[in-house]
């Protein structure tokens, strides 16, 4: 199949609008030609990742220097994935002079190009929540699932240079979870266990993931869906197996319109599916010493619920309790005083970055306690660092006298 191209995107191609956006997309016409797009399509907006110095390195100092030869901005509302770092309590976070000075490098660059610095993995939790149907170019794993499944928009999931590449010039290939075809679930899952916590719909994700990786499940006897529950489970199966759809009946856009007939394979995840889960990780063998919420980044009521649940108790001496949001979900926090007495029990927020992204955690903890599969997957696959897995309320039990 030949793709088309319309007469500006092939003056984009050729040089005519600068070598930077002939480069944004000659890489989005490739993938376009290995995936056999028929088409470039436009996007609403985007989510560019590669932002953590930590990930990226020294080598997107390369890529930027081939961006910076053209004046170029991007075409569409962009934003950016977590950094490294909390950008103002770095040095709090023992982050070194010359990761900060890059960091800040990296984040410069980007909004030197129009990017919005929101710095989070989810930045439907800050008002930019995607509309039914807009095609999008978002690179975060759990956000690619969170904007397919909960809103019904459609995004496959961008790398970092492809990302950047449909911001630049407001198009991506019509291929992959674009298309309505391609959007249709393989597997149906009859959730036979009740979903307590939200660390409860993470084991759901992280078991369906682990097991069918990469198919679209349509799950039934799901009671509840909002969008804290979501955002677990959505990062539980995009961590563990790569999905970037999912449906609920009646509780997600597209379920409706699905004919589950049609669905071959039946499965059922049970009580032992769930234990079997958690059982994994149960690591720890001696006392936690950091607890790591915030994977994806905490919502306001998971701040709330975590600050209710803490009530009167004392945390215990020798454990560090870390939360980790965005920048304008710590600016709510702040307001409703919450901050304040999180702080004055011990409890640290950050906000910019995350467990996973910044050197800060693996680096310095043996023992990490996440209510996240998402946090417990990527942070256990260094081998310095053990986890335990826990719902909100069994944590605050765990740590807290």
């Amino acid at each position: 199949m030949t793709m088309f191209l319309t007469k500006d995107q092939e003056e984009m191609l050729s040089g005519v609008k600068g070598e930077a956006v002939a480069k944004s997309m000659e890489l989005i016409v490739k993938i376009g030609e290995v995936y056999k797009a028929d088409r470039l399509i436009p996007i609403t907006n985007a989510q560019v990742a590669g932002v953590s110095y930590l990930t990226v390195g020294d080598s997107i100092f390369s890529f930027f220097e081939l961006l910076s030869k053209d004046a170029v901005t991007v075409k569409v509302p962009t934003w950016l994935n977590p950094a490294g770092m909390d950008m103002e309590k770095w040095r709090e976070m023992e982050i070194s002079e010359d990761f900060a000075e890059k960091q800040f490098r990296i984040i410069k660059f980007y909004e030197g190009l129009g990017i919005n610095p929101t710095l989070t993995c989810a930045p439907y939790l800050i008002g930019h929540t995607p509309t039914h149907g807009d095609h999008l170019a978002w690179s975060e794993s759990s956000a690619v699932s969170m904007a397919n499944s909960f809103y019904g928009a459609r995004t496959n999931r961008e790398g970092a240079p492809s990302s950047l590449a449909s911001a630049i010039t407001g198009l991506t290939a019509n291929y992959g979870l674009h298309i309505t075809e391609n959007r249709y679930p393989r597997i149906l899952v009859d959730v036979r266990t009740k979903l307590e916590s939200f660390s409860d719909y993470s084991a759901l994700g992280y078991w369906f993931g682990k097991k069918f990786h990469s198919l679209i499940p349509y799950f039934v006897n799901i009671q509840s869906l909002n969008i804290n529950e979501a955002k677990m489970l959505a990062a539980a199966l995009a961590a563990s197996g790569s999905v970037a759809l999912f449906h609920v009946k009646d509780l997600t856009p597209e379920s409706k319109s699905i004919d589950i007939e049609n669905v071959e394979e039946k499965i059922e995840f049970t009580e032992s599916n769930k234990k079997e889960v958690y059982n994994h990780f149960n690591q720890i063998t001696e006392g936690a010493d950091l607890v790591a919420i915030g994977c994806p980044h905490a919502s306001y009521e998971d701040i709330k619920l975590i600050s209710n649940t803490l009530q009167s108790r004392q945390m215990k001496k020798d454990i560090e309790f870390w939360i980790f949001t965005s920048s304008k979900t710590k600016a709510v926090i702040d307001a409703d005083s919450l901050l304040t007495n999180l702080e004055s029990r011990g409890i640290k927020v950050y906000a910019d970055t995350c467990m996973v992204v910044s050197p800060s955690v693996s680096g310095n903890f043996r023992n990490v306690i996440t209510n996240s599969t998402k946090a417990a997957h990527y942070l256990s696959k260094a081998k310095t660092t053990l986890v335990n897995l826990l719902p909100i309320d069994s944590i605050m039990k765990e740590v807290t006298e």
